[in-house]
């Protein structure tokens, strides 16, 4: 007698998904979502140009963006507590904080 279910896991595997789970609907969820509070404010006309209306840098006309290129290597993450840090370590995470936020006021004062 032959077999007629070929298993030995040759197709079955690649399409049986076994962590992804996003096929299940929870217990309790929204019909619809909820709405948004709040309104947006347009600030452009159709051609690009600021409407009248809106404040404007008097530094430069781009405002005060700060683009990626204008920006310090490395950004010191908030370090809230010094816990299972060397001394040494401190030290190059507090060196790294003021450059960046010596870089970041250069940046500013650039523009």
């Amino acid at each position: 007698m032959m077999a007629y279910h070929f298993s030995a896991n040759q197709y079955e595997k690649e399409f049986d998904s076994k962590r992804l789970q996003n096929w299940e609907l929870p217990k309790k969820y929204r019909e619809q979502p909820r709405t948004l509070l709040g309104f947006t404010q347009i600030i452009a006309n159709d051609r690009g140009h600021l409407l009248p209306n809106v404040p404007r840098s008097a530094k430069t006309p781009w405002g005060e963006f700060i683009g990626t290129w204008d920006m310090p290597k490395k950004i010191a993450g908030t370090c809230t507590t010094n816990t299972a840090r060397s001394d040494y370590a401190q030290r190059k995470l507090q060196v790294t904080k003021t450059q960046a936020e010596k870089s970041a006021d250069k940046a500013l004062t650039a523009k």
